[in-house]
């Protein structure tokens, strides 16, 4: 279960919903990068993990109230807050794909700020 509400006072500005097993919020990255040097080899600077690496992606099962919120937070909302079993974020929701066929499934890319709890 997700939530997705805005970060001020806004009575249409929040949702909670289940999300779909197309979802994707448990991958995690390092902030890594590699140079290949001149002798073959290569230099790895490892920067260690933090919460502002992780991209959430959500699958939403389409219900036109919810996508509603979900593109009015899209819309007119620089950083809200996401609530799930792995934390409490405050983010930005960067897209929204709409199937090209149907209106079965609406995905929302999520980029976490900072894990608040």
């Amino acid at each position: 279960m997700i939530a997705l509400s805005a970060n001020t006072v806004d009575a249409d500005g929040n949702v909670v919903f289940d999300e779909t097993n197309d979802s994707n919020l448990r991958d995690t990255a390092r902030r890594v990068s590699r140079t290949k040097t001149l002798d073959g080899g290569c230099v790895i600077v490892d920067g260690g993990w933090t919460a502002s690496d992780k991209t959430l992606n959500i699958g939403l099962k389409y219900d036109a109230a919810k996508v509603a919120v979900v593109k009015h937070l899209h819309e007119d909302y620089t950083l809200i807050l996401i609530s799930m079993n792995e934390g409490f974020y405050s983010g930005v929701i960067s897209g929204l794909s709409f199937p090209r066929t149907g209106m079965a499934e609406v995905l929302i890319k999520v980029l976490i700020k900072e894990q608040i709890a």
